[in-house]
């Protein structure tokens, strides 16, 4: 009951929806038509007046022409040629419908000469493309020729069919009259649609067409539904049903009762359809169905055709195969499976060659690899409860595909290279199928690899540049199904055999491609590379889980990097030279593997050994093929190196001071700051020296380079002055203590790197090289003052806390005259070098210690310390005023002129 209520549904759509969609379309398309042909009659009768009408000198000036156009064959053709162009045309003419048939016809009378035969031409329907899709093709042929007529023969269809149901399950009529009566309704339909083939031809193709699906439905059910015909009889009426069909569509070169006939015949089993699931029956007769339409394109391509009868069979197919399969039908399934897709994928294809006229063969790509793909889906769901059933389907696949591929090279040499070249397309595609699906993961990406590689260097040497390109999408293959590999817990020594077959087949996939593609080659060679950096990761894991798996692997990265120089230089090969500077980031990310799982490095046995090994490998390395580097590849080279040689030993030195015990901050902040003050002058030793490697880049290692230890020594000068210099039990020694001795390397380091700036300054640094003196002076100034607060609060007894040392009168006077001292010899020298900012400088902190005077010192009262403070600061007030009265001139008045 739902199912006459589905369709009754349908057929009310179709009749009050798209019915009358259709007869408006139509409407408007003959009415379009016959507007398009009244403004051409009219057109041409212009064109013919004015060709009549045409002046002498026109003729003069187009006989002048140097050579004539080669349409125009006479003086009257060229005269309406000029006359055309200058011709604006109609307005009626440009508001066109875009229903019109004849809208090329306009078009041609406005630009070319041969419009007024072109006028007369019939118009044609333009055959669809070759290549466009299964449903557009069905859509085209529905719309074109007459629409209404061929929905009307399917909704009579419809409605005969379930008018036999009706009276069937009502008993309203014997049997063998219902049956007799639409045999002679169908015979009488058949022969009235045959008679109107000269006077309707459209129209008597149609009842043809739905005459010869009624006799389908009339022999079908006879058979499927009530027994009353034997299996042999109905099959050879079905037979002479579809002879008789193929021979009056071949006859009358009509697509559209092939189409009807065959719309009737497929839909016959599914409209009758009892439900008793009896697949032989229903797929004999749609394999019957479909050797009809394989006899029509013995004769005739009809494309749309062959599309129609491939969706019904493998979408019914498909549908019955959801629910309705089982393993005890298999061999059945696999016969029927097996003949259509010979019949769509091989023949079909075939005999459209052979149909067409042209020289270039034009091969249908959805009739070529649709069947065997859907095809081959049907046959993974029937055999995967065999043991390498799916793996053996798809080897199957790929033999017969190859050996038709052989078959057409060997048959037409000329002619089927395109087919050829599809064949083993599917061929090789299903073959290469069958490997993960007879293997595992790991196996099937080495054999996707090897695979590959060998479609890459066949499709090179044969100049095929398309299987080339296929090779390296099985590549591509191979990489995602180790990456799923990886995924099933790999032990590392299948992780390092996996990576390794991937990288040497990409490397030399990237070998082969040079010559030809250099993105792809470039993208390849990267791969490799990146696969057997993966690969010495495993194999890193299997030799020795008691070293560091980071110091292993470095080791191998060494020997692999000869490795790739050497063959670069072997090969001649650019490219793969550079993937031996990758020991750079590799040595990078071991440090931060080390750092992040808490491993020492230089200290650490035969871990330590390696890593002075590797950083004497790359620099042998930098040694050798620097020079060969472009300048700033170079530089980056060098510097970077420096900087992962300074991290290394920074890192050593952070696990050595972290070791040290609880109370040893200035020990820490005076090693830290002596190394890096010993590195800063080693540094600029080697540059004075011009050694290797310094001597290559001098001013970068002696700036660039020793910039992060520099922003270290001013951090650390800054933040560890305020350390009260206490050392476990020990006694406070002014400058005599690690604290002091570090921080001096430090102001030395600094000093040493300031000078060289100031000589070595780079364009456009001329502000920076002024301002660092003043940096070092301010820190120099910094650090006299902790230097002093710390002597001060060790032998005066003062708590190192902030209110203690403020309210400390020892410190508050010994800084006030110790600050004026500084004032003092600051502006006396500022005086005698007549640097004016200098004793602006002096004057400045003279006026903070007369302001700390007034506000500080006085603040407590009185007492001998204030009162030596304001003595002391006033004999060095007259001081100052006897030496350096007044500040210098400035230097540009002493270079007046006179």
């Amino acid at each position: 009951m739902d199912g006459l209520v589905f369709w009754a549904g349908l057929i009310l759509f179709l009749l009050l929806v798209v019915a009358p969609i259709l007869s408006i379309m139509a409407w408007r398309r003959s009415h379009a038509a016959m507007d398009e042909l009244t403004r051409l009659r009219q057109r041409v009768t212009e064109l013919e007046s004015k060709l009549a009408a045409a002046p002498p000198p026109v003729q003069v000036a187009v006989a002048e022409a140097p050579e004539p156009q080669p349409h125009a064959t006479d003086e009257a053709d060229i005269i309406a040629r000029v006359q055309r162009y200058r011709q604006k045309p109609p307005p009626a003419a440009e508001k066109t419908s875009p229903w019109e048939p004849a809208q090329t016809l306009v078009a041609e009378t406005r630009a070319v000469p041969d419009a007024v035969p072109a006028a007369s031409a019939p118009v044609q329907d333009v055959p669809p493309s070759q290549f466009s899709g299964m449903l557009s093709s069905l859509a085209r042929w529905f719309m074109q020729g007459n629409p209404l007529a061929k929905l009307g023969i399917l909704l009579l269809f419809l409605g005969l069919a379930y008018l036999f149901r009706y009276t069937v399950e009502r008993d309203m009529f014997p049997l063998e009259l219902r049956l007799i009566a639409a045999a002679v309704g169908s015979m009488g339909l058949l022969f009235f649609g045959f008679k109107l083939r000269h006077k309707q031809p459209l129209y008597g193709l149609i009842l043809q067409g739905g005459a010869t699906g009624a006799l389908y439905l009339t022999v079908f059910g006879a058979f499927r539904l009530w027994q009353m015909l034997p299996m042999t009889l109905a099959f050879g009426l079905l037979l002479l049903i579809c002879a008789a069909s193929v021979g009056l569509a071949v006859l009358q070169k009509a697509l559209s009762l092939a189409m009807l006939a065959s719309i009737g015949g497929y839909l016959a089993p599914i409209l009758l359809s009892t439900g008793s699931g009896n697949h032989i029956a229903l797929f004999s007769f749609y394999l019957l169905l479909s050797a009809g339409i394989l006899a029509i394109s013995w004769w005739q391509h009809w494309r749309v055709l062959n599309l129609l009868g491939m969706a019904f069979t493998f979408g019914v197919a498909g549908l019955w195969g959801l629910n309705g399969y089982r393993p005890e039908i298999y061999l059945s399934s696999q016969l029927f499976l097996i003949a259509n897709i010979l019949l769509f994928g091989v023949l079909c294809v075939g005999l459209s060659l052979r149909a067409q006229e042209s020289k270039e063969k034009i091969i249908d790509g959805v009739l070529l690899f649709a069947p065997p793909l859907i095809g081959f889906g049907m046959q993974y769901a029937i055999t995967r409860h065999f043991e390498y059933g799916p793996a053996l389907s798809a080897l199957g696949f790929g033999l017969v595909y190859l050996g038709l591929g052989w078959v057409v090279l060997r048959r037409y040499p000329g002619q089927g290279k395109i087919l050829v070249l599809a064949a083993l397309a599917l061929g090789g595609a299903f073959t290469t199928l069958a490997i993960p699906l007879a293997l595992s993961a790991r196996w099937t990406a080495m054999a996707w690899a090897l695979e590959g590689l060998g479609i890459v260097w066949l499709g090179l040497q044969q100049r095929q540049r398309r299987m080339s390109y296929s090779g390296t999408g099985l590549l591509v293959l191979a990489l995602g199904s180790a990456v799923y590999a990886l995924s099933q817990h790999l032990t590392p020594l299948s992780m390092m055999v996996i990576f390794a077959v991937l990288s040497a087949a990409w490397l030399m996939a990237a070998w082969l491609w040079r010559a030809h593609q250099w993105i792809i080659s470039h993208a390849l060679l990267a791969g490799g590379i990146a696969f057997w950096l993966v690969a010495l990761s495993g194999l890193a894991d299997a030799i020795n889980r008691s070293l560091s798996l980071a110091a292993i692997v470095l080791a191998l990265l060494c020997a692999s990097v000869w490795a790739w120089r050497a063959a670069s230089q072997r090969l001649s090969w650019r490219e793969m030279g550079f993937a031996q500077w990758l020991l750079w980031p590799g040595i990078l990310l071991a440090i931060l593997f080390t750092v992040q799982h808490g491993d020492r490095l230089l200290s650490a046995g035969w871990t330590g050994l390696i890593w002075i090994a590797v950083f004497a490998c790359a620099g042998l390395l930098l040694h050798k093929d620097g020079d060969s580097l472009m300048p700033r590849l170079s530089q980056a080279a060098h510097i970077t190196l420096f900087w992962l040689l300074l991290l290394v030993i920074g890192l050593e030195i952070y696990w050595f001071i972290d070791g040290l015990p609880w109370g040893s901050d200035e020990w820490q902040a005076g090693i830290v700051m002596a190394s890096a003050g010993i590195a800063i002058l080693l540094v600029h030793g080697a540059v004075r020296r011009s050694l290797w490697p310094v001597r290559v880049w001098p001013q970068w290692y002696a700036s660039v380079g020793i910039a992060p230890l520099i922003v270290l020594e001013l951090a650390m000068l800054i933040f560890s002055n305020l350390l009260d210099g206490a050392m476990f039990n020990w006694r406070w020694v002014p400058l005599v203590n690690p604290l002091e001795l570090g921080a001096g390397y430090g102001l030395l380091a600094l000093y040493v790197a300031a000078r060289y700036l100031e000589a070595h300054r780079p364009s456009g640094w001329n502000k920076v090289a002024q301002g660092v003196p003043l940096i070092i002076a301010g820190l120099a100034f910094w650090w006299a003052n902790g230097l002093l607060l710390r002597t001060l609060a060790a032998y005066g007894d003062v708590a190192w806390q902030v209110d203690a040392l403020w309210s400390s009168r020892l410190i508050q006077t010994t800084f006030a005259l110790f600050w004026m001292l500084i004032a003092l010899v600051v502006m006396v020298k500022a005086t005698r070098s007549t640097s004016r900012n200098s004793w602006m400088a002096g004057a400045a902190l003279l006026g903070v210690v007369i302001i700390k005077l007034m506000l500080v010192d006085s603040a407590g009262g009185g007492g001998l310390a204030r009162a030596i403070a304001f003595i002391g600061v006033a004999v060095l007030v007259l001081i100052v005023g006897y030496f350096s009265p007044l500040p210098p001139k400035a230097a540009v008045n002493k270079a007046e002129p006179e």
